[in-house]
């Protein structure tokens, strides 16, 4: 069986594999090569133990194959063996008609199925072919779309989730929702704690908030748009965003490592949601920080979500107190923005701790595509949610023309008050 389960990466180039990358530690006295055969075998047609009915034609078509495993350091020598154990990068290549284009399937086979065969290794990143993108409809609107749909060209995304998080009715949240519209938010959206409760039905809010948002407009000329959590029971979501388009919701949001990034599939895969589709990432933490075991934060908030049809995607920031790497961050975007096949581009949307200083840090890093998802900093604004949003607006107008905060904050009263309240973040 050997000459079926070794592979060079390029005999496998433009065919129907999904290639992973591994990372694993093993104690020196494993044999790596058994190790990730037994995997590769175990993960796709086999088991523990030889068993009947196995033929050479399901082996042609359905094992996964070992494309490379690498050694860091790569040692050559006995003598070199590190004493306690060894680290190792796996590539394994796996058919793609053992799971179709859809996730629950994907990640059962990519992480793990029989305790005999596993192994305790990290997903990296997946290697994906043509025809298996082209399984998925990736993101409806993309970033040229979504400007268009919010009419916004070209300069950075203002978001804002509600805050307080959760415990209010429709109708205080459409006070809340309103005071932020007037400040230039252009969407906002309800914090991932907050679905559809007892004391806040979804589509109460939708109604509620809509008619909100329709007021302001007629005061200040300015219609942000609602972005309603639609997260529910599986069953429920694609209906919940019906249903919220119908109300007027402008977007719809997905807690998609909660839900599933199946759902996130469901919703924006289906013909009558005709809005975008933002996914939010709470939850990650517990399939990535792990450094031995789960998945890596760019492939699943990056590759993994635009697979899936996020039109927005959010991930953490590197400027609040959460200790997220610097090079997770910036691949994260990457991940969602590079050229991938016909896959349309995700907005990247930042969140965790922003306010006009680390605002204007995050567009140099990121670029003006960019989606800055802001709570505390216009809901806690000194002189009000409306004036938080026009200091969080005033400093992405400082950072477009390329003027200091500082220089700008002299014409502009709101962007002075936050940054004399947050000046560590200057």
């Amino acid at each position: 069986m050997d000459d079926l389960i070794f592979a060079y990466a390029e005999e496998l180039v433009g065919k129907e594999y999904v290639i992973a990358t591994y990372y694993l530690e093993a104690v020196p006295e494993v044999d790596i090569v058994v190790k990730a055969a037994s995997f590769a075998v175990g993960q796709s047609v086999g088991t523990w133990t030889p068993v009947p009915g196995v033929t050479r034609e399901m082996l042609e078509q359905h094992v996964g194959r070992i494309v490379a495993i690498y050694d860091v350091p790569p040692v050559e020598l006995e003598p070199d063996l590190p004493p306690d154990k060894r680290s190792f990068y796996l590539q394994i290549a796996f058919p793609e008609a053992n799971f179709g284009s859809q996730f629950p399937m994907l990640f059962t086979t990519l992480l793990g199925n029989d305790v005999s065969t596993a192994a305790q290794l990290k997903l990296v990143d997946l290697q994906l072919s043509p025809s298996f993108v082209a399984g998925f409809g990736g993101p409806k609107f993309g970033i040229a779309g979504l400007r268009e749909h919010l009419g916004v060209p070209e300069r950075p995304l203002l978001l804002n989730m509600i805050k307080p998080c959760t415990g209010f009715g429709p109708e205080a949240g459409a006070a809340f929702f309103a005071e932020s519209a007037r400040g230039g938010v252009d969407v906002i959206k309800d914090d991932e704690l907050l679905g559809n409760t007892s004391f806040s039905a979804m589509l109460d809010r939708v109604s509620a908030y809509c008619r909100a948002a329709e007021q302001v407009y007629e005061e200040v000329g300015h219609r942000a748009v609602y972005c309603p959590n639609i997260t529910d029971r599986p069953e429920r979501v694609v209906e919940n965003a019906r249903r919220a388009q119908e109300l007027g919701a402008g977007m719809v949001m997905v807690n998609a490592v909660a839900a599933g990034l199946g759902v996130v599939q469901a919703v924006a895969e289906d013909r009558d949601v005709t809005i975008p589709v933002l996914s939010h990432y709470a939850g990650t933490g517990s399939l990535a920080e792990n450094p031995r075991a789960g998945i890596a934060s760019p492939l699943l908030l990056g590759k993994l979500c635009r697979l899936a049809g996020a039109d927005v995607a959010m991930f953490g920031s590197v400027y609040s107190t959460y200790p997220l790497l610097r090079e997770k961050y910036l691949r994260t975007a990457h991940f969602q923005t590079m050229p991938l096949y016909d896959l349309k581009p995700t907005m990247p949307s930042v969140g965790g701790g922003i306010h006009p200083g680390t605002a204007v840090r995050i567009i140099e890093d990121i670029g003006f595509d960019v989606m800055l998802a802001v709570g505390g900093a216009i809901q806690g604004h000194p002189d009000g949610p409306a004036a938080g949003g026009r200091a969080m607006r005033q400093a992405i107008d400082a950072a477009v023309a390329g003027i200091s905060l500082s220089d700008y904050a002299r014409q502009h009263p709101e962007l002075k008050t936050a940054l004399d309240l947050w000046e560590e973040g200057v």
